[in-house]
């Protein structure tokens, strides 16, 4: 009798797990995810855009290099249980400055987990320390993902009136040096445009 009152909990229990574990998940929302990805793509650089030169107020010059560039997208990367697949993608371009120890990395990404989501991400490397810090956009949130940065779309035009694309602008909140980098505006379309330290002083691309 004890071994089948036993038999009979485990086999309750294995049915169980196939009732609540087999729980549908709600479908993909297949036009809300391409309106997501049109807009995270919008942020590209484009490719008309090459090497570029940023002046301080001192009318100290350097060139923005763009040391590296390149995209690519997966078709399949989830599934939900109505038969709809998505896939995800990403754009990633890296830049070196001639004077300043200076190199920025923002990359671009767009997916249909959404533990991943749509968002862009920049890094910055003081290549003479090797020090670096990061912080994350979320399009989908329009907020910080860290909460390391204060970061906003503005308008380009305020700018000195010279880009009529909008522009984030990421300010970090912590520095360690006064040469330490404190604000960068990434325009869409162009990419980075200008940069501030945290002693003030700033570049921008003429």
């Amino acid at each position: 009798m004890k071994n089948f009152q036993l038999t009979s909990s485990i086999v309750l229990f294995t049915i169980s797990i196939l009732i609540y574990g087999c729980v549908n998940e709600p479908c993909l929302d297949i036009k809300e995810l391409d309106r997501q990805s049109a807009i995270t793509k919008e942020w590209y650089v484009n490719d008309s855009i090459g090497n570029q030169i940023i002046v301080d107020k001192n009318e100290i010059s350097q060139t923005l290099t763009i040391s590296s560039r390149h995209q690519h997208k997966w078709d399949d990367i989830v599934e939900d249980d109505c038969g709809n697949v998505y896939g995800s993608f990403y754009f990633t371009i890296q830049y070196n400055t001639s004077l300043s120890p200076l190199h920025f990395m923002v990359d671009i990404h767009g997916s249909g987990l959404s533990e991943d989501g749509f968002y862009l991400k920049l890094t910055v490397t003081d290549t003479k320390s090797v020090g670096h810090k990061s912080t994350t956009y979320d399009f989908v949130k329009g907020n910080c993902r860290e909460n390391n940065a204060n970061i906003e779309i503005i308008n380009g035009t305020l700018i000195d009136n010279k880009f009529d694309s909008e522009v984030l602008m990421i300010d970090f909140k912590n520095t360690n040096t006064p040469n330490d980098i404190k604000t960068v505006y990434y325009a869409k379309g162009y990419g980075i445009i200008k940069f501030v330290e945290e002693n003030g002083n700033e570049f921008e691309v003429q």
